[in-house]
């Protein structure tokens, strides 16, 4: 059986991804920039940094782990500054412009350390899937198909496959500025994890700090500061085993998508059911 073609309206998208988004433009307003993956740690490890930020720079810490609570103190590009005695860091799901390819373009527009957050493409699926159902309105294997334009999910396996090959080639020729950290990374050595973050930005976090961030970043210390107006079920416990979502149909529509979209890996294999 021939190997299927990348659909034409993905390339139309991923051309308009990368050559319309201008907010890489401000990023060199921080002293570094958090990009991450959808549903791959974010509200946890943003919270978890929160925490040692706080106890660092003797600030009161986040009340909650929600977006709103830990947005003072990594937020997003168009915030002013809450608290001025903080590093000035930001996050984002961007897919950064064609500029950031090149170094001139990258001097000039004075860009700051970045640190990418991923996950692996089965666990993203699996994960948000079980977050928005009750949004998608369709089945799991409809779903996995995903749709090339971006109109219908707000993250799917051609979400993924542009924000995985841009990241990529981005890094392939500035490896310096961008450090690469896995979810499951985070999970298995989470103190570790943190410092090296902080390292990239060049921020020294305290001992204490870290220990406070890892207390809270447990499941059981967030389950005690949810945001009663924040949004559900982010602490989530996924039921259905990757083995058994990735299976069948399920499997062989997951592999075509990646052996004929993905350029780039990021340090995963692809085709494997991960483990964390």
């Amino acid at each position: 059986m021939a190997m299927a073609a990348i659909d034409p309206r993905f390339k139309t998208k991923a051309r308009k991804d990368r050559w319309g988004n201008f907010t890489l433009l401000r990023h060199g307003a921080f002293d570094g920039m958090l990009c991450t993956s959808k549903n791959s740690g974010t509200h946890w490890v943003k919270y978890m940094l929160a925490i040692a930020l706080a106890e660092t720079y003797h600030i009161p810490p986040p009340e909650y782990f929600s977006e709103k609570a830990v947005r003072p103190y990594i937020g997003w590009t168009k915030d002013q500054p809450v608290h001025p005695e903080l590093p000035k860091l930001a996050f984002s799901h961007t897919i950064p412009h064609q500029l950031a390819n090149w170094g001139w373009a990258r001097t000039l527009a004075g860009l700051p350390p970045y640190v990418l957050l991923v996950r692996h493409p089965m666990s993203i699926l699996a994960s948000h899937f079980a977050k928005w159902e009750w949004d998608i309105k369709v089945d799991w294997l409809t779903y996995l198909k995903g749709e090339p334009t971006g109109k219908q999910f707000r993250c799917d396996l051609y979400w993924i496959a542009r924000f995985w090959n841009r990241w990529g080639e981005w890094r392939a020729r500035d490896p310096s500025r961008i450090h690469l950290v896995h979810y499951e990374d985070v999970r298995q050595t989470p103190r570790e994890t943190l410092q090296a973050i902080a390292a990239h930005w060049g921020i020294r976090l305290s001992p204490a700090a870290l220990d406070a961030a890892v207390r809270g970043g447990t499941k059981e210390a967030m389950a005690a500061k949810v945001d009663p107006d924040a949004e559900p079920n982010v602490l989530q416990n996924r039921k259905d085993r990757l083995e058994d979502l990735f299976s069948g149909k399920a499997r062989a529509i997951y592999n075509e998508r990646i052996q004929t979209h993905f350029s780039a890996s990021l340090g995963y294999d692809l085709l494997a059911i991960p483990k964390a």
